[in-house]
């Protein structure tokens, strides 16, 4: 069963955005930031920052609907090499300690999406900085999966450029007003179609998990709990405990002093404990004093 994205995939998204419904509206606006950022940039300027998470899922079906839209129709004498189309730039930021069901994910989404992908790690600035120091065509314009609730997202617009110490191009956000459930309202669409089968996310999704991060610090959300399983993430009924799972780092920097703390003190407890072991040996055993 072929499960590569088609022609036939795309029309679908173009045809869902033309519903009327309010996921349908959020639909046409999102293609609308992906078309002009394309039509702006050109197909060879445009990359995608993508990690394997839910947000970032619709927003490579968007992109490839985009995408292969655009594309001119293969000659009907062409051979099945040379129109073959061409692969969308994208860039993964792999996180320290990555799930290994992402990484695989990943791989499976380079697949299908047919995507030029290159990992990179490191914090977020210093990757994409050492990925589009080396992009040739220059990379111009970034699509991210950033939503309106998401850490720093509240004063971003569609268009943002990046400004102080960070590596010069244009942040694009076509689905920044979209909330928790209308991700999970496309992702688990009937109209949303992948080759010969339904669309597909990460399967950490399907065990608890609603936001994805490193291992040291992203665990099941506690309000799916469901005695000694968990329930799927798109059953959180209150998306504002979609971080619910995540240790924020000011929890880790504390456990971590905490324990250090701890430790210090056995130490230290350890060292009194036994030099004064050693006082009482010496004491018994030194001659008295004449």
């Amino acid at each position: 069963m072929s499960r590569q994205f088609t022609l036939a995939d795309a029309s679908s998204v173009y045809a869902f955005a033309e519903t009327g419904t309010a996921l349908g509206l959020k639909v046409q606006d999102a293609l609308g930031v992906i078309d002009k950022a394309l039509d702006d940039y050109g197909l060879d300027h445009v990359a995608l920052s993508f990690n394997g998470g839910k947000d970032c899922t619709v927003l490579i079906h968007l992109l490839a609907a985009s995408f292969l839209r655009r594309l001119p129709s293969p000659s009907p004498t062409s051979s099945s090499s040379s129109s073959s189309p061409p692969r969308i730039q994208c860039v993964y930021v792999r996180c320290d300690a990555p799930f290994p069901q992402v990484e695989t994910f990943v791989d499976v989404c380079e697949e299908r999406y047919h995507l030029q992908l290159e990992a990179v790690e490191g914090d977020m600035k210093h990757a994409l900085k050492q990925y589009l120091d080396h992009k040739e065509p220059k990379i111009e314009a970034v699509l991210v999966g950033t939503r309106r609730g998401d850490p720093h997202g509240a004063l971003l617009g569609a268009f943002n450029k990046t400004d102080g110490d960070w590596p010069e191009f244009m942040r694009v956000h076509p689905i920044l007003d979209w909330t928790y459930g209308e991700i999970w309202e496309f992702l688990r669409s009937p109209s949303m179609r992948l080759g010969e089968g339904p669309q597909e996310w990460c399967e950490l999704y399907d065990e608890g998990y609603t936001s994805l991060g490193s291992t040291h610090n992203t665990f099941p959300n506690p309000l799916l709990a469901n005695g000694s399983s968990w329930r799927p993430a798109w059953e959180l009924t209150d998306p504002s405990q979609e971080r619910a799972g995540s240790a924020p780092q000011e929890a880790l920097e504390d456990a971590s002093v905490s324990v250090t703390r701890t430790v210090l003190k056995t130490v230290f407890v350890f060292v009194l404990v036994t030099v004064s072991v050693n006082v009482k040996q010496e004491a018994s055993v030194m001659p008295p004093r004449s």
